[in-house]
């Protein structure tokens, strides 16, 4: 006989848990479940609802990738229940208190502050929270959980303090966990553990550990491993706390004149192939240039249906390639004077970005040539994003990426392709990332006007060589060498289960209550969310949502993706199996 599901334990409560909190009550509600399972919550932070990435003790230079516009958070509707109801919650577009024209034409794209977003979700937690802990539904436990062990036929879970809980359906949804280091990483720790002269911090985030360096009145030289959003924060609040400031220049484009403060400083990013993020555009009218039409993300789709279910397809991401190349090269010829001057036809173009798909290093004329210097290029992406200058088509494929990203989304997860194939599309759309999760324009120019006043230094930010010395972290390019006292790692390592050393994951893996899904991705799972253990004859009420699930689930990173399908399917399967275990 079937255990009935009494309890619900979510692991794990930022915006993901958050999300799973509601849904499951709205299916619940839609079943019109009479006696309501108890659920419990697990989240280390005192921040429920936010968690670590949207605390609301984070610095204002922490800012957000997606603009206000984009934010389509829908509003939580009102939940009737037997004995009480929960109030809904206004959508993130009515609680900012703009109208709707304000925020979809605005001049100036709005890119909140990422506390900003966090007030948010704290907000809507609460007002949720307050009623399920009122009529005894809801428990909630501030500690981390380091294990969850399957009793058949319920679940043990043990926090740090080694206390335990029990549970009959539980879900993970507790977001970036920490990685085994690199070698490098290794290495470099074991130095600066020996040497009282540098600085070295693992992890960009919480930031306010950065700022125990003294940078208002000591001299500093810092290395920042990564070039992409981490280190554009990172930036922000180094100088921020040097005492320097941004003077905007040009209020059309954003320009800056960046102000120091009066120690010495120096910036010095460095990554794998040096190239800069590209800025999002200015604004709803200009992004318009590259939003395909409904007709072509509907031929998108139906091309990757066409795919998705074929066990038997080897030919790697060239189906994603062929597909999205099509939808490129028509808008790109839709750009017009908008373009790079060309004569190419559709077909020529698509050619063309196959090419530069298929191989990074692929080069042409319509493409931003990486041999520019980085200020160059980030130039460039300005110019573009303010529709200043001509559009390359390397840019115009980022942009459509972006848009065609959530039909990717739906159509890649839980497909049936190979795990190989799978890889391969993260493996691409991880690449495009520089151009679809770009920063606003106004981080670009603060890294221009950066560099043009001397603090921020692009010489070395092509994979320089490095070497440790007595005195900090030599770097060297070509025939230009620095020396930086302070080392950043910025770099946010990808999910690749087996690299996790968090004891709840090393715990669940050792115990064979889940496995990855190929070697660089993470944890097999069911369109349910469900896992699928290594014991097959066994169905374990056990799930995974969220990062932790990439290679399962295409498209973990976004805040949109949280309040995504994904936590409905989950929460449908919950109350499905509520519903067949207990009586209503």
């Amino acid at each position: 006989m079937n255990q009935p599901i009494k309890t619900i334990a979510i692991i794990g409560c930022g915006p993901r848990g958050l999300s799973a909190l509601e849904n499951v009550l709205i299916a619940l509600a839609k079943a019109e479940t009479k006696t309501l399972p108890k659920i419990i919550i697990f989240e280390k932070s005192s921040q429920l609802g936010c968690g670590a990435i949207y605390n609301l003790d984070q610095p204002d230079t922490n800012w957000l990738n997606i603009s206000e516009r984009a934010l389509t958070i829908a509003k939580r509707p009102t939940l009737e229940f037997e004995n009480f109801k929960v109030e809904g919650f206004k959508s993130y577009h009515e609680w900012t208190g703009k109208n709707k024209d304000e925020i979809i034409n605005n001049k100036h794209e709005v890119f909140p502050k990422r506390s900003e977003i966090g007030k948010y979700l704290k907000a809507r937690y609460n007002t949720v929270a307050k009623t399920l802990e009122e009529h005894n539904i809801l428990s909630v436990f501030n500690a981390e959980v380091i294990e969850v062990e399957n009793n058949n036929p319920c679940f043990t879970i043990t926090v740090k303090s080694g206390k335990t809980y029990n549970a009959d359906d539980v879900v993970l949804t507790i977001g970036h966990q920490e990685t085994e280091c690199s070698q490098q990483l290794k290495n470099w720790l074991k130095y600066a553990k020996n040497n009282n002269a540098v600085n070295l911090f693992l992890n960009p985030y919480p930031i306010k550990h950065l700022l125990s360096v003294n940078y208002k009145t000591e001299a500093h030289t810092v290395g920042l491993r990564g070039f992409g959003l981490a280190t554009i924060d990172v930036a922000r609040a180094i100088v921020k706390a040097n005492g320097g400031n941004f003077e905007v220049v040009d209020t059309e484009t954003n320009k800056m004149k960046y102000h120091p403060g009066e120690s010495s400083l120096k910036l010095v990013p460095f990554s794998l192939d040096g190239l800069p993020m590209a800025s999002k555009p200015l604004n709803s009218k200009i992004d318009a240039l590259f939003t395909p039409s409904d007709a072509k993300i509907l031929s998108f789709k139906s091309e990757l249906l066409q795919i998705r279910d074929n066990k038997n397809y080897n030919n790697g991401n060239t189906f994603l390639i062929e597909s999205i190349a099509t939808v490129v090269a028509h808008q790109y010829i839709k750009l017009g004077n908008h373009a790079y001057q060309h004569n190419f036809t559709e077909k020529e173009l698509k050619v063309i970005t196959e090419a530069y798909l298929q191989d990074n290093s692929f080069t042409h004329d319509l493409i931003l040539s990486h041999d520019n210097a980085p200020e160059v290029i980030i130039q460039a992406y300005v110019d573009m994003a303010t529709a200043t200058k001509p559009i390359s088509l390397d840019y115009c494929l980022g942009q459509v990426w972006r848009h065609c990203e959530p039909t990717l989304y739906a159509m890649m997860s839980h497909s049936k392709l190979k795990d190989s194939v799978i890889n391969q599309v993260i493996a691409l759309d991880e690449r495009m990332k520089r151009y679809a999760f770009g920063p606003p324009i106004e981080s670009l120019q603060q890294l221009l006007a950066l560099t043009y006043q001397g603090t921020l230094d692009l010489n070395f930010v092509n994979d320089p060589d490095i070497t440790l010395k007595e005195n900090g972290w030599q770097l060297q390019k070509h025939n230009q060498v620095i020396t930086v006292d302070t080392m950043i790692n910025a770099v946010l390592d990808s999910p690749k289960i087996e690299k996790v050393i968090a004891p709840i994951v090393t715990n669940l893996l050792s115990d064979n209550l889940i496995q990855p899904i190929h070697s660089k991705l993470g944890v097999d799972t069911q369109p349910n969310g469900l896992v699928n253990s290594n014991n097959k004859r066994q169905t374990l009420n056990l799930a995974v949502l969220g990062r932790l699930a990439k290679g399962s689930v295409v498209g973990v990173d976004a805040i949109l993706e949280c309040f995504g399908p994904r936590i409905k399917d989950w929460a449908n399967g919950v109350v499905e199996r509520v519903h067949d275990k207990k009586t209503i």
